[in-house]
């Protein structure tokens, strides 16, 4: 249940999406190249009859929650009411963009193309904060999503048919009205084609904002280790992609005496949660993308999917690693673990890491692949990793303030390094020895 402080910062961040997007909208309609598919049958409209874009907007949107009670009769929410404000804002919005913008004069095509893409930004930032806030959809969405509803088919399949329906509706309206084409060019295959890929990349820098929304503007934390006797031990490990940090776990476990989580967990979060193994394994610290669907689908495609069935794998998760922790000593890797512990009393966080090229080098040996496979397999698993990790804790997952204990497993090998951190933890944070590091050290360079 969210309280009234999260709702109040997700609804500003929802106005927010509303004027951007419709700016956007009033940039690209103002290039003279046409209009996006969900605002083109207002504007022919508004072009016909002595009536505001911005009024045909909002009756248009009206027609659509209309159309969405319907067919959903009983099963309509009485939520999805709150389209009639946010339709009333964006349509407002619209018609004072469309008067701020009344000065723009194009003179030149390259420069109307200009206009088109700088539009196209404005409206991916402003979709992309409407499904960050994730309160309502504004109507054209909204129906998209109740057809794949009574459909039961993918919401960005939907959406994409109902776009090209509006679009054809705006061709037919215009040739009625005008006997030629109007408010659908290329400008609107242009809006089509960016504003899904460019929302991709807002909503990746923007999914810290989640975790800013459900708790008190906590981002960082910053503790010190100091092992207690009688307090359970608790090892979280992050590592990078390619950095050995499973098989030092395993190394490191031996050595303590303790259990090591790692592919185990799958099985516990798809139990807890009520999962399949295999939908926990496909999404677990990752989000789902898809980048030839996001030209059409101008990201909502991750709002069906995302934000809800990704909190409830993200708490089955959080419960699972939390009862662990309680339950004995061990070594839980990944999973935001280091987030998710970050207050338990004895508990200690470590990070592994390499440079890029003893990363390549890892996994092309690891399963023979060549290395530009290897990087690119690298870069992916460390893009899903921040993605899912910032999306959850707010936090960038390399940030050294989030562990007591960074370490470059090139360093030293395996062994090695597994070495150095069971040495921090029997000796204790206050009390390292600087020869006894040193000797260590020497032990286990690998001469770098």
């Amino acid at each position: 249940m969210r309280n009234k402080n999260e709702l109040i910062k997700r609804y500003s961040v929802f106005f927010l999406g509303i004027v951007t997007n419709a700016l956007g909208v009033a940039l690209i309609t103002r290039s003279m190249l046409g209009t996006g598919p969900t605002t083109c049958i207002p504007y022919v409209v508004s072009l016909y009859f002595p009536y505001s874009f911005g009024t045909f907007t909002f009756l248009f949107n009206m027609l659509l929650l209309l159309l969405q009670i319907i067919i959903l009769r009983r099963r309509f929410n009485p939520h999805q009411l709150l389209q009639i404000p946010a339709s009333f804002i964006f349509s407002a919005t619209i018609d004072i963009c469309m008067s701020l913008t009344a000065g723009i004069k194009i003179n030149m095509y390259i420069v109307a193309l200009l206009w088109v893409v700088v539009g196209c930004v404005f409206r991916a930032f402003g979709a992309s904060c409407q499904i960050i806030a994730d309160v309502v959809m504004l109507s054209a969405e909204a129906f998209a999503k109740t057809m794949a509803d009574v459909t039961n088919k993918e919401f960005g399949i939907c959406k994409l048919v109902c776009d090209a329906a509006m679009t054809a509706v705006a061709i037919a309206l215009s040739f009625w009205f005008f006997g030629s084409l109007q408010a659908v060019r290329e400008g609107t295959l242009v809006t089509v084609l960016l504003v899904g890929p460019i929302s991709q990349i807002f909503i990746g820098k923007l999914l810290f904002t989640n975790h800013y929304f459900e708790n008190e503007g906590e981002f960082v934390y910053l503790t010190k280790f100091k092992p207690q006797e009688g307090k359970r031990l608790v090892i979280t490990i992050t590592t990078e992609a390619g950095s050995s940090g499973r098989k030092i776990a395993e190394y490191l476990g031996n050595a303590l005496g303790i259990h090591v989580f790692n592919k185990e967990l799958v099985h516990l979060i798809a139990q807890e949660g009520n999962f399949t193994e295999d939908y926990v394994r496909k999404h677990n610290e990752k989000l789902y993308t898809n980048g030839a669907e996001a030209f059409f689908k101008e990201s909502y495609s991750f709002a069906e999917t995302g934000f809800e069935h990704y909190r409830r794998l993200y708490e089955a998760q959080k419960r699972v690693i939390t009862r662990l922790a309680e339950e004995q000593d061990c070594i839980i890797i990944g999973h935001c673990s280091n987030f998710i512990l970050q207050r338990m009393e004895g508990a200690l966080h470590i990070f592994i890491g390499t440079d890029m090229p003893n990363r390549v080098q890892y996994l092309s040996n690891k399963y023979a692949l060549s290395p530009k496979k290897a990087w690119e397999k690298i870069k992916k698993q460390d893009e899903d990793t921040g993605q899912y990790y910032r999306l959850f804790t707010g936090q960038d997952w390399r940030d050294p303030d989030s562990y007591h204990f960074t370490i470059d497993s090139a360093m030293f090998g395996d062994a090695g390094t597994a070495a150095m951190i069971e040495y921090f933890i029997k000796k204790g944070y206050d009390s390292l020895s600087a020869a006894g590091i040193r000797e260590l050290m020497d032990h286990y360079s690998t001469g770098r």
